[in-house]
């Protein structure tokens, strides 16, 4: 047996052609987000859960590396999630998308145009409770402020100039607080994540 027959054994656990394709018949059929057969090599693509959460671990100080470790993929993979995260729309306009999530699992996503005072959104999730909007699939500008003013303390709140102070905000500004407390209110389990698109 030669080198390269001691590496597809490896990695495969065989080097018995007709079980070969026979993974590869297999490999064909399963969504990009499933592991393959045997868990062998790398994952091909990831999902919009894990993309969440390679962002989060960015944006908290975890390493190309390290993040790469976790998902089992290459770091060029990682840098390529990455800037797709960024690069969220192909409209210019949309420059914020607030991934909106109940613990671990994204609910919507909402791209912003505060140019044009329009937002647009895409549910992952049939629970209608979980949904940023509920049943509404297209949501006014009106809508959207509401929500946001809904994720974050009240403006009639007693102290809120201290309390804005010791958050490091100027004035109150929902979207400004949120950016601060993710979103997060006392009795669910749902927050948001913001991302920001890089200036041109």
């Amino acid at each position: 047996m030669d080198i390269y027959q001691e590496q597809i054994r490896d990695i495969f656990g065989t080097t018995d052609l007709n079980q070969l394709r026979q993974y590869a018949a297999q490999l064909k059929s399963v969504p990009c987000t499933q592991k393959n057969p045997r868990n062998a090599g790398r994952k091909s693509c990831l999902s919009e859960d894990q993309i969440v959460d390679i962002v989060e671990l960015h944006n908290s100080g975890f390493s190309a590396a390290a993040i790469a470790d976790k998902y089992e993929v290459s770091r060029q993979t990682i840098y390529k999630y990455l800037d797709k995260a960024q690069h969220f729309s192909d409209d210019p306009n949309y420059t914020l998308r607030i991934n909106y999530m109940n613990r671990q699992q994204l609910c919507t996503t909402i791209d912003v145009d505060f140019r044009h005072e329009k937002i647009k959104i895409k549910n992952y999730t049939d629970k209608i409770p979980l949904r940023a909007f509920g049943v509404v699939e297209e949501p006014s500008w009106k809508d959207f402020e509401i929500f946001l003013q809904d994720r974050c303390l009240p403006s009639s709140r007693a102290g809120i100039k201290e309390i804005l102070r010791d958050m490091g905000v100027p004035f109150y500004d929902p979207l400004l607080i949120i950016e601060k407390t993710e979103g997060r209110i006392a009795g669910d389990h749902q927050w948001m994540q913001l991302i920001k698109r890089p200036a041109a």
